[in-house]
């Protein structure tokens, strides 16, 4: 397999080559006269014009001769004198330019495809060592990141995130995965903000990104009263069975003691919830525990 495949990328850097090689080393057709040649052919059409005129008697000798020697010097300001011997050389050194240009071409190009491909393809699969016939690998031990490798990740990515949000600040979906991957490291305050510019670019909208919010600011102000409750309500406002916000709705209810509402919040939740799911078994065990209240 790995024979196969280099072979037929041989063959596709050779035909990139073909593409590039054969425009560069290509005799440039010439589409018609020159501008020299159509200077010179201008001037002597006006020579022989003033010898006929000369000829016919129109033309004295002496006008005849300044006549002559305007042209001439007309077709040296033209600079089409000068442009014979310059155009050959021209010709020579564009020859020269697109030698120099595919030579480098097919030098660089097959080495600047295998450095991106190592770079960005999937080198690590072509060139694995492959089980002999018969045998067969055993699968690659995948381990799992530990925290210290997720918290490096997620640092990166808030750093990455803040950047795109400088530059466009806008992002409605930037400033709300920044905001859930602040929360993630346990960095409210900032995961409060990044949400409320969410909120402010639209996200007052998404009902998913003011449960996120709402939750934050129960974590900051130790309870579910105040803003948090307010957004909870404006999110199941706009989604009535939304999994999380009925959660929390119940929760703050159940703080508060209204114990009725938390019940009816969490029996809409359990309808939501797949039956055989951990978090259905958790509302059930809620509801079994009101009961005796």
């Amino acid at each position: 397999m790995n024979g196969v495949f280099l072979l037929l990328a041989l063959g596709l850097c050779l035909l990139a080559l073909a593409f590039v090689l054969i425009p560069l080393l290509r005799e440039p057709r010439t589409a018609g006269p020159d501008r020299r040649e159509v200077l010179l052919a201008v001037h002597r059409d006006r020579v022989a014009e003033l010898d006929q005129e000369l000829a016919a008697g129109t033309l004295t000798a002496e006008r005849h001769a300044r006549a002559l020697a305007d042209l001439e010097r007309e077709l040296l300001d033209s600079g089409a004198l000068e442009a014979g011997a310059d155009s050959g050389g021209e010709r020579r050194g564009q020859r020269r330019l697109a030698r120099v240009a595919a030579l480098a071409s097919m030098a660089l190009l097959p080495f600047l495809a295998i450095g991106t491909y190592l770079s960005v393809g999937y080198s690590e699969e072509v060139f694995a060592a492959r089980a002999p016939a018969g045998q067969v690998m055993p699968p690659p031990q995948q381990v799992d990141p530990s925290d210290e490798e997720m918290t490096r990740e997620f640092t990166r990515l808030v750093e990455g995130l803040q950047v795109r949000l400088a530059q466009d600040p806008a992002d409605l979906q930037g400033w709300v995965l920044l905001g859930r991957t602040l929360t993630y490291l346990d960095e409210f305050e900032a995961a409060g903000r990044a949400f409320g510019e969410a909120l402010r670019h639209g996200g007052d909208r998404d009902p998913e990104v003011l449960v996120r919010y709402a939750d934050v600011l129960a974590e900051l102000e130790g309870g579910l009263a105040g803003e948090p409750a307010a957004l909870i309500e404006r999110a199941l406002a706009i989604d009535p069975e939304h999994a999380q916000g009925l959660w929390l709705a119940g929760t703050w209810a159940y703080q508060d003691e209204a114990f009725d509402e938390a019940r009816a919040y969490w029996e809409r939740l359990l309808v939501v919830l797949p039956a055989d799911s951990p978090e259905a078994e958790a509302i059930r065990g809620n509801l079994a525990e009101l009961t005796l209240r």
